[in-house]
């Protein structure tokens, strides 16, 4: 009877948001409230279905469920008279607002982690203690009203720009990755990869770095493009002679990525575009280059090891055929229409959506293989539910911290430190932001580890005159790439349990694997050129040099440049081509391409001088 109930309320969940994204969106706080109030009853709703679970634990459930549903109709009820008010709080606020909080937590502990539990009740806890604070942590304080009216009641709180972002866009982008998944878009993807890279040198790591950025550009998660791709390009990588940690840190570097893709970028792009307040599409053509370029030393460094490792390609009779791939060719026009409705036709992120799921509904409807019956939609259902969990969660628990912050004036001080420490050198700042940004990310969501960056650290890169949008795409980066940094590197650890490999080793593979992202978002702080903030001839030289310096970077990686391997030394050589390449300027590109140059000849001549003393 739960478990009924608990679709039912799915299915309500995803009609209402299609439904809103067609029509208009549910007036005033509405359309907040009910978003994460149904994501929190269908959560503790899961839990209580659970057989298995004691007595005392459903008690709890049931309390947090009530708890919940009760705070949802409380603030819809009374939001047209908030502004009325003149700042007055009554006790029913008070209850609630707490109420909300407490089951917040408690469902952030369960979906996310106790690590952005912690870090909430930290925030709380600052709240109230803060006259007693040390340094530039100090403020004047809250009590339980003033905080309730800003976390419960105000707009920089729970019900603020981030689950606004959740409500209105990111979960039909969830929906629209569920759709594709059970109609065979997405597994169209990884067979379009398989026919174009498989039979090439190292092919089926090729086919594992094409096919997650395919999948993860609509998936938004690291961990659910592992498990979706790394069940099949895993065992294939193994089967090819690439070891199980190698073949599992490609997986997870490749997967990470796809949240750097566009169209889609994962869920918190779209939380990028609305701070900046730019239109979504004009993020997704800034990012585009760094995302290229992120799997293009990816693939790089895959066929370098392959090379040096004599990796051979995935045999013939073992590809999809191409007459296969164009009786399907239908399966990639969701994606088309989604690139030109954003582009072309100048949709709104959210008539974009909806207008994708239909598309795609439509297109599978002549294929009884890939057409939705009621299996597939009550699937898609539940996978649209599950999807958006996590983000709404992440979304409403931040903001509690936003809210926090805002109303202790910490975000303001937090940055004129950073630019203390860091003695006015843009190059420090920019360290210790990535140190922090890595450090947050670690175990936690990507939209969470943003938002909490955006209102700490963005401030402190704007006022050392970093282009806003370098600044806000800088901390999306690091909080990305923390999936692959170890000590908690979730993406890596997903990718060793599909290969049965050891998950320290699998997380140093895949940080080598995926150092380019380390070096990238330092790149387009410098150089905004490779963010499409330049002249066509400007950006070509920018990626021109790019792309060589990430080979260089590569081949010093890998230790094997072209096709010899190399020393110490030259290894060292090849790194300072790569920075010179890197860093924006004729002349170091000129340096540095002279430099890589140079290599070749070196290598090519002491190759020739050996066959000559053998022959």
């Amino acid at each position: 009877m739960l478990k009924k109930l608990s679709f039912l309320l799915a299915v309500v969940f995803c009609v209402f948001h299609c439904w809103t994204a067609m029509f208009g969106a549910a007036p005033g706080i509405a359309q907040k409230a009910l978003h994460l109030g149904i994501i929190l009853i269908i959560f503790f709703l899961d839990y209580l279905a659970k057989e298995d679970r004691k007595w005392y634990l459903k008690v709890i459930d049931l309390i947090l469920l009530v708890a919940v549903a009760g705070s949802m109709i409380y603030i819809i009820s009374i939001d047209k008279t908030i502004d009325l008010r003149s700042g007055l709080i009554y006790t029913y606020d008070i209850i609630f607002g707490v109420l909300l909080i407490i089951a917040l937590i408690e469902a952030t502990r369960r979906s996310v982690g106790l690590s952005l539990s912690i870090v909430v009740l930290c925030f709380i806890a600052y709240a109230f203690f803060g006259p007693y604070m040390p340094g530039f942590l100090v403020h004047a304080g809250m009590d339980l009203s003033r905080l309730t009216s800003i976390v419960y009641l105000s707009t920089d709180g729970i019900y603020g720009t981030a689950i606004y972002a959740s409500a209105s866009y990111i979960v039909l982008f969830v929906i629209l990755g569920a759709v594709f998944n059970e109609t065979g878009v997405g597994d169209y993807f990884t067979k379009l990869a398989s026919r174009a890279f498989g039979r090439f040198r190292g092919g089926p790591a090729k086919i594992a770095v094409v096919a997650s950025g395919l999948f993860g550009s609509i998936s938004g998660s690291a961990i659910a493009n592992v498990i979706g791709t790394g069940t099949f390009t895993i065992p294939m990588m193994k089967k090819c002679g690439f070891e199980d940690d190698y073949a599992a840190a490609v997986e997870a570097s490749a997967s990470t990525g796809g949240q750097i893709m566009p169209p889609v970028m994962g869920a918190t792009a779209f939380l990028i575009a609305e701070y900046l307040g730019i239109p979504y599409f004009d993020l997704v053509v800034a990012a585009l280059i760094p995302a290229v370029l992120f799997y293009v030393a990816i693939l790089m460094t895959v066929d370098l090891y392959a090379r040096k490792h004599n990796i051979k390609g995935v045999p013939e009779e073992e590809l999809p055929t191409w007459k296969e791939l164009a009786k399907n060719v239908y399966l990639i026009l969701p994606l088309i229409y989604l690139i030109l409705a954003m582009s072309v036709l100048k949709m709104t992120v959210t008539k974009a959506g909806i207008t994708s799921i239909i598309v795609t509904i439509i297109c599978t409807l002549f294929s009884s293989k890939n057409r939705i019956n009621l299996t597939k939609l009550k699937k898609i259902v539940r996978a649209s539910v599950e999807g958006a969990k996590p983000v709404a969660i992440a979304c409403g628990v931040v903001g509690i911290i936003i809210g926090v912050v805002m109303g202790s004036g910490l975000g303001i001080r937090m940055s004129a430190v950073l630019i203390e420490v860091a003695g006015g050198h843009l190059w420090l700042l920019l360290i210790l932001t990535m140190v922090v940004s890595l450090i947050l990310g670690m175990g936690v969501p990507t939209t969470a580890a943003y938002l909490m960056l955006a209102l700490l650290v963005v401030p402190a890169l704007k006022e050392m005159n970093v282009l806003p949008l370098a600044a806000h795409l800088f901390i999306f980066y690091f909080g990305i790439i923390s999936n692959v940094t170890p000590p908690v590197a979730l993406a890596a650890y997903a990718a060793a349990g599909v290969a049965r490999s050891n998950p320290t080793k699998t997380g140093f593979f895949a940080f080598k694997l995926s150092l380019s992202g380390f070096i990238l978002p330092f790149m387009f702080v410098y150089n905004p050129v490779l963010l499409m903030q330049g002249g066509p001839l400007e950006i070509i030289q920018s990626l021109i040099t790019a792309l060589l310096g990430i080979y260089s970077l590569s081949a010093a990686l890998e230790k094997f440049v072209f096709k010899w391997s190399i020393n110490q030394f030259e290894r060292l050589i090849l790194f300072v081509s790569a920075l010179l390449l890197i860093v924006p300027g004729t002349i170091t590109d000129l340096i540095g391409l002279a430099v890589l140059v140079g290599m070749f000849f070196l290598k090519f001549f002491e190759d020739k001088r050996g066959m000559l003393q053998k022959a």
